[in-house]
């Protein structure tokens, strides 16, 4: 599983790097999650935003910074 938090440094998207990173090894997922300032990428993808998170090459989300419990719960449908 591949997971990429793309941010620019803000205070809210590092604080979901965080818990990005409490998950994955609450889960034992594989690969270190990504913390990407270099925004070039997803624009290139045509996604606008100031946070986007993509797990396993999908959008999962975008300026949207859910709670712990949440925030795990879409990691783990990517799992199943």
């Amino acid at each position: 599983m591949r997971i990429q938090l793309y941010d620019r440094g803000s205070p809210a998207g590092k604080k979901m790097f965080i818990d990005i990173e409490i998950i994955a090894k609450r889960l034992q997922i594989d690969f270190d999650p990504e913390y990407i300032q270099d925004m070039h990428r997803v624009y290139s993808m045509g996604l606008q935003g100031k946070t986007i998170l993509l797990i396993n090459n999908e959008v999962a989300l975008i300026d949207k910074y859910p709670p712990l419990k949440e925030l795990e719960a879409i990691i783990s449908d990517y799992i199943k």
